[in-house]
């Protein structure tokens, strides 16, 4: 076996006490400790480190923990007070047939008794801690609460420091009201009573509206279906065999298209214009249009339809 090889592994055989001592002994070199490190140790090779130094990140706890319940619920009974603890801890009666504790059966009613109050005594305790850090922890967020607000409230309300009132870009005096306060607004109250009057304007108009509507359906009413002869003389009237609606004079259709597409807006206004190419519509005097106009004023001054 070649020497080299047989120092390498000989020098692999380090007692660890003396490996321990040699790490604790205090070195005799001038040298700075970082120019001692091995070559196998990751600081041998220096990486520089950035100014702010990165923090590792949160361990991520595995699992899902189940949502505490509320124990003091505001719409449940008071539980920490001696009225509550009475009704769920009851004490126990005295019975003077128990057997005696000298006894097996005495023994483990005594046991049993002694497990009980247990019980008891840790129902009151539990309610009674958790109560009291509830009470601790409701003031200590009203605390918190308390001081940021007001904490903010004067950080929004305290004076422009000197340094940044000199620093500021160049703001004209009218848009530095914007930035500080409302703006004043002189014709307000010219503006909300005309606003105030088309309002009032708005209401009238609805009622006049639904006023209106009252009285057609009130002269409509003559013509509503409210008995079973009204309905049979309906439909006696208009399911026939041939309505006059799909006869013309010459044949019988299927539809009220046998009579043709309605008239146009130019229909009518050539009618009215008399410039109608039809003998009967030129001919025909004012009297039908004059009627149908004078039919429309009469339901505009009586307020309903005629």
């Amino acid at each position: 076996m070649p020497s080299s090889l047989l120092l390498l592994r000989l020098s692999n055989l380090h007692c660890q006490a003396c490996t321990a001592f040699q790490k604790l002994s205090r070195s005799l070199s001038s040298s700075p400790p970082i120019l001692a490190i091995g070559p196998e140790s990751p600081k041998f090779i220096e990486v520089p480190q950035p100014l702010q130094p990165t923090y590792p990140p949160k361990r991520r706890i595995k699992g899902v923990l189940p949502t505490p319940r509320n124990v003091f619920h505001r719409r449940g009974p008071r539980k920490p007070n001696p009225g509550y603890f009475a009704a769920v801890t009851p004490e126990p009666k005295s019975d003077a047939s128990s057997p005696t504790p000298d006894t097996a059966e005495g023994a483990r009613i005594a046991w049993k008794e002694r497990m009980a109050a247990t019980r008891r005594r840790n129902l009151r305790d539990g309610l009674t801690e958790l109560y009291d850090r509830k009470k601790q922890i409701e003031h200590s967020t009203a605390s918190r609460s308390h001081y940021w607000r007001l904490t903010h409230e004067a950080l929004v309300r305290q004076k422009e420091r000197e340094d940044e009132r000199l620093t500021n870009p160049t703001i004209l005096q009218s848009m530095r009201v914007f930035q500080k306060q409302s703006v004043s607004d002189p014709k307000r109250a010219k503006r909300i009573r005309r606003k105030r009057l088309i309002w009032r304007n708005k209401q009238q108009q609805q009622k006049a509206e639904r006023i209106e509507a009252l009285h057609s359906l009130y002269m409509q009413a003559r013509s509503f279906i409210t008995t079973e002869a009204d309905l049979d003389a309906a439909i006696d009237r208009i399911f026939v065999p041939k309505p006059a609606d799909f006869m013309t004079d010459t044949e019988y259709g299927q539809s009220v298209w046998i009579k043709g597409p309605p008239e146009t807006v130019r229909e009518l206004l050539s009618i009215t214009n008399k410039e109608s190419s039809k003998a009967v519509e030129y001919n025909e005097g004012s009297a039908v249009l004059t009627n149908e106009r004078m039919k429309r004023i009469q339901e505009e001054l009586t307020g309903g339809k005629m």
